[in-house]
């Protein structure tokens, strides 16, 4: 591919080698630490009662603490409790059971598509990720990691939220289509040392070993380590299915190996962050051009963020949030080309930066919620190399440097008893790009005490990223052409109806039409092995969701989730590439009883289905619809708990369209797998 670094000849140099890569800054973070104060209890969200938790309070939409009706946005919530109870085994899976969103996975990485837009080749650039608030894009793809690359194992998850529709006007550029804000536990909810062992099919084997405890100063830590692999089942490729290689199958290619590593200490209104996460995956595909079923393709991802963030009320009708994070991200992509001869190339990037963010909320003004605040950061280094190994050869040596700064101002305005109006604007200016002004304007109206109807608009932008930018390779697979890049916009109108009766219901019905200009893009026009980028379509996306969510107080639980949207491109006669006209969710769990069988508790079974419409790929072919189900069994057996998943429990055979890089017009999926989870806390 075409996926830097000073030396890039050496592999990424192992965890403990460089992942305090920043140890002034992590001594300054720990040092304030010990100046402040206990932190509070925290509640596990799972242990909520049943009217609490379905008013819970989410802080994504507007960067402070509101409930979902309340919220100016039609916000999805996913608590520690679902995933357990659903077996999620990665992000991805977790939005995939979203309402709107959708997963493709090309066997490297698994992209999110929003209200049936997904465009091939994209890293995920149009959702912004945050984990407890900080961003996780990197500054080099502005890619956010959802598949085995995120770096946090999901058992550390308290909740994800996520907000459709833009939000620039909030948190600037890459809210595009949305934001993932990922909020962690913390170490009062692991309460001690604990330890989780899984198998499952394909070779897939996890140990996760995790300490949540409060130290004598009254600070709350948590620590956990994860150790994750997959073997991976051979793939099999129509377009290599050859006489030179009869069967077209990868063999041994398809593995997933991964580490992660988290720590976190809260005491008082700071809380410090440790994020690692490093990750080599096998590439059965051939993507970029490469020969096909060499043991030398495969990619690696290593992730590494600090961060802190310091609350406190300065006043009694004025807060403030401060935060400070550094980052670093690297790629190394190894690639086999027969130019001839057959020769390894290596890709690497690697991007590097710290930020700052303040925030400051104000209820002095009556009826007024006003918050402020600026958000800086500055890309120390984006690099990007591509070599051949041997013999030598440079194609490429690209050095960026940079700064993003964006200021911002909100008001939510009592107009009166039961009309509230949301105003947002900000400015935003990033090196190499003009700047940009986004405003946000929502009016919520309460029908009554628990409806609300909510009438919203918004802008949001993304300008190109360095990879779009700089990246010109002349190789097989490289890119070639995209000169004076402009930034994409995305302008979108949204009439929402959310409706929660009694603690345990909880109705929507929402209609969006959005329009998307100079929309970036890989493409393939005119070259056979190569590609382009560059702003050459505008999208034009409008839709209908609806979800109903019923619990009841012997445990059952019911939510059907329903999309109907239709994104096209004026300028051409078909549909868009993996563009989805309906999307279905179905999920229902409920509690079973063994009474009669010793050292076996209460268990919960739950079962899943995730239906996509059919889908056309870049070559026009159109694939059919499908309906996925999920099924998971959990208990606890003498102190340790148990988790027994079946995925796509019918083995239904399914595909994803593939991007330009792969020669095979679908990628195809896994049938069923299984999976059997064993946790113990000491």
């Amino acid at each position: 591919m075409a996926r830097g670094s000073s030396n890039p000849q050496q592999p990424p140099r192992p965890l403990v080698a460089r992942a305090f890569w920043a140890p002034g800054v992590l001594a300054w973070l720990c040092a304030a630490a010990a100046a402040n104060v206990c932190a509070q209890t925290q509640v596990a969200v799972a242990d909520l009662p049943l009217e609490q938790l379905m008013q819970m309070q989410v802080t994504t939409a507007s960067r402070y603490a509101q409930t979902a009706l309340e919220a100016p946005a039609a916000v999805s919530v996913v608590t520690a409790d679902d995933i357990r109870l659903f077996g999620y085994r990665t992000l991805a899976e977790v939005l995939g059971s979203l309402r709107g969103l959708y997963i493709s996975y090309d066997r490297a990485y698994h992209y999110l598509g929003m209200r049936g837009f997904a465009t091939p080749g994209d890293y995920n650039t149009r959702v912004l990720l945050l984990v407890n608030g900080v961003r996780f894009n990197d500054n080099l793809y502005d890619q956010a990691g959802i598949g085995t690359d995120f770096p946090l194992d999901l058992d550390l998850v308290d909740r994800v939220e996520f907000v459709p529709g833009p939000g620039s006007a909030v948190y600037g550029a890459n809210a595009f289509f949305g934001v993932v804000n990922v909020i962690t536990r913390n170490g009062r909810q692991i309460a001690g040392p604990q330890v989780s062992a899984e198998a499952g099919s394909h070779g897939s084997a996890k140990l996760r070993l995790s300490v949540g405890t409060v130290d004598a100063l009254g600070a709350d830590w948590l620590v956990s380590a994860t150790r994750a692999t997959t073997r991976g089942a051979d793939q099999y490729s129509p377009a290599f299915d050859t006489p030179g290689n009869p069967g077209g199958l990868a063999q041994r290619l398809d593995y997933d190996r991964s580490t992660q590593l988290f720590v976190r200490r809260a005491h008082g209104g700071l809380a410090l962050t440790l994020a690692h996460g490093e990750r080599t995956k096998g590439v059965p595909t051939a993507a970029f051009s490469q020969v096909f079923n060499d043991p030398r393709s495969r990619f690696i991802d290593q992730t590494t963020l600090l961060a802190a963030e310091y609350t406190t009320q300065l006043q009694p009708t004025l807060a403030f949030t401060g935060r400070l994070h550094a980052g670093r991200y690297q790629f190394v992509g190894d690639y086999v080309y027969d130019y001839p001869p057959i020769t390894q190339n290596r890709d690497v990037g690697t991007g590097q930066w710290w930020g700052t963010e303040w925030q400051w909320v104000s209820t002095a003004l009556a009826r007024h919620k006003l918050s402020w605040g600026l958000d800086y950061r500055r890309d120390t280094r984006i690099d990007q190399t591509n070599i051949d190994l041997a013999p030598p050869a440079q194609y490429l040596d690209a050095r960026r440097k940079g700064d993003v700064l964006g200021l911002y101002f909100q008001d939510e305005f009592a107009l009166s008893a039961d009309l509230t109006l949301h105003a947002g604007l900000r400015w935003g200016k990033q090196s190499g790009s003009a700047s940009a002004v986004h405003p946000r304007l929502g009016l919520v109206y309460w029908w009554n005490p628990a409806t609300a109807v909510k009438l919203l608009h918004g802008t949001a932008y993304r300008p190109p990223n360095a990879y779009e930018r700089d990246y010109r390779v002349d190789l097989p697979g490289g890119v070639v052409e995209g000169a004076g890049l402009r930034p994409e916009r995305v302008r979108t109108t949204e009439l929402a109806l959310e409706h929660a009766p009694t603690g345990a219901s909880r109705w929507l019905l929402t209609a969006f039409r959005s329009s998307v200009t100079d929309l970036i893009v890989l493409d393939a026009a005119g070259h056979v092995d190569r590609l382009t980028v560059g702003n050459t379509r505008a999208v034009q996306v409008h839709g209908l969701e609806a979800e109903a969510e019923q619990r009841w107080q012997g445990g059952q639980r019911l939510r059907v989730a329903y999309g109907w949207q239709r994104a096209r491109d004026p300028s051409q006669a078909g549909p868009l590439t993996n563009a989805p006209r309906h999307l279905l969710k179905l999920q229902w769990s409920d509690t079973l009883r063994w009474g009669a069988v010793p050292g076996v508790g209460t268990g919960r079974y739950a079962i899943e289905a995730i239906g996509i419409g059919p889908r056309s790929t870049l070559r026009g072919t159109r694939l059919p619809g499908h309906v996925l189900a999920n099924a998971t069994y959990t208990t606890r057996v003498a102190d340790v708990d148990v988790s027994v998943g079946v995925y796509n429990l019918f083995n239904r055979q399914h595909a994803d369209p593939a991007s330009f890089e792969i020669r095979d017009d679908t990628v195809r999926q896994d049938g069923r797998t299984y999976r059997i989870k064993l946790t113990y806390a000491f």
